[in-house]
C-alpha cells in the first residue's frame, strides 16, 4: 500500500535554473495538496526560493532544507536534475509515498492507485519514449525502487548528453520488462499527454480545446521547454484573460488574488489574515477534538 505521503524537490542551484518559484508552481503544487489530500506534504529545496509566490506555497506544505546527494556509487552528479532524480528515489525508497515535479498539474484524487507497490507512467505512446520519473508513487523499500537504484552503479551522464534521461526514463522501462510483477504502468495519457512536443504545447498553453478525460489523472506542463512562451512572468489577470487549459484550470486556484500578484512586494494583508484566521480555527477543532477524546 503506497502511503498518501507527497512530496517535491526544487531549487537545486543557487539561480534555480532561470526558473524562479512562480504562479505555474504554486498553483501545481496547490492542485496537489488539495485533489490528492495527503496525510503530509513537504517541499524539500536546498536553496530556498523567495517571494510572493513562494509566501503563498508556505502556507501549503512543510518546507524542509535539505543538501542533495553529489555522486552515487563514486558517479558524479554534476546536473541538477540528476541530483533531483537521485533524492526523490532515496527518499521513496526511505518513506514511500506520492513524489511529483513541481511542474506537475493534479486533476484527480491519485486514491485507485494507492494499493499498488509502485506506480509509474508511459511517456511516448506505449512507452516509446520510457517510463518517466516526474510522476512516481511507492511503498516504502520497494524491490523495482532497489532495482533502480542499484542500477546506478553504471550512471554516466555528464549533463545534457546521450545519457540525459538514461537512468530517469529509459532505464526503468528496460527494468519493468524483466520483473512487471513489481510495478504497475499506467498508459501516456494518465500523466504525460499531451507530450511536451511544441505542437501539443499549444494544447496545453495555446489553444482552447483539451480537456482531460477520467483516465487522465494529471498533466506534466514541461516547464523546461514550456517557461519562456508561456509561463514566465505568468500573472493572475493573464491566466484570467486567455483562454487555453493550463490557463483554465489554474483560474480557480488565483481567483482572490489581485490581476497583477507576484509583481509586488508580498502576499497582500488580506491573504495573510485569512490564513491566520485558518490556523486558529484549525488548532482551536484540533484542541476540543482532543478534549472530547480524554473524555
Amino acid at each position: 500500500m503506497i502511503p498518501k505521503n507527497l512530496f517535491f524537490c526544487f531549487g537545486l542551484t543557487p539561480d534555480f535554473g532561470g526558473k524562479p518559484w512562480s504562479l505555474v508552481h504554486y498553483v501545481c503544487l496547490r492542485s496537489a495538496v488539495e485533489r490528492i489530500n495527503p496525510s503530509n506534504a513537504c517541499l524539500y529545496y536546498e536553496y530556498e526560493p523567495e517571494g510572493s509566490w513562494w509566501e503563498l506555497t508556505k502556507q501549503l506544505v512543510t518546507v524542509e532544507h535539505i543538501k542533495a546527494p553529489g555522486t552515487i556509487f563514486g558517479n558524479r552528479l554534476i546536473h541538477p536534475a540528476h541530483r533531483a532524480d537521485v533524492f526523490r528515489l532515496t527518499t521513496l525508497l526511505k518513506k514511500g509515498g506520492i513524489y511529483l515535479d513541481c511542474d506537475v498539474f493534479v486533476h484527480r484524487n491519485f486514491d485507485p492507485l494507492l494499493s499498488n507497490r509502485v506506480v509509474l507512467g508511459e511517456e511516448g505512446q506505449a512507452g516509446s519514449v520510457g517510463l518517466c520519473n516526474a510522476i512516481l508513487l511507492a511503498e516504502a523499500g520497494a524491490p523495482f525502487l532497489t532495482r533502480w537504484h542499484d542500477a546506478y552503479k553504471t550512471f554516466r551522464s555528464k549533463g545534457r548528453d546521450d545519457y540525459w534521461n538514461e537512468h530517469s526514463v529509459r532505464l526503468p522501462l528496460q527494468l519493468a520488462r524483466l520483473h512487471p510483477d513489481e510495478l504497475t504502468i499506467l498508459p501516456h495519457t494518465a500523466f504525460f499527454w499531451p507530450s511536451c512536443s511544441g505542437e501539443d504545447l499549444e494544447r496545453i498553453f495555446g489553444v482552447p480545446g483539451f480537456v482531460p478525460s477520467e483516465e487522465v489523472y494529471a498533466t506534466h506542463l514541461w516547464e523546461a521547454l514550456a517557461w519562456q512562451k508561456y509561463l514566465h512572468n505568468l500573472t493572475p489577470q493573464a491566466v484570467r484573460q486567455i483562454d487555453a487549459p493550463f490557463h483554465n484550470w489554474a483560474r480557480p486556484f488565483v481567483a482572490q488574488l489581485p490581476a497583477d500578484f507576484g509583481q509586488t512586494g508580498g502576499p497582500p494583508l488580506y491573504w495573510r489574515t485569512l490564513q491566520t484566521m485558518k490556523r486558529g480555527a484549525l488548532s482551536l477543532q484540533r484542541m476540543f477534538s482532543s478534549r472530547n477524546d480524554s473524555l
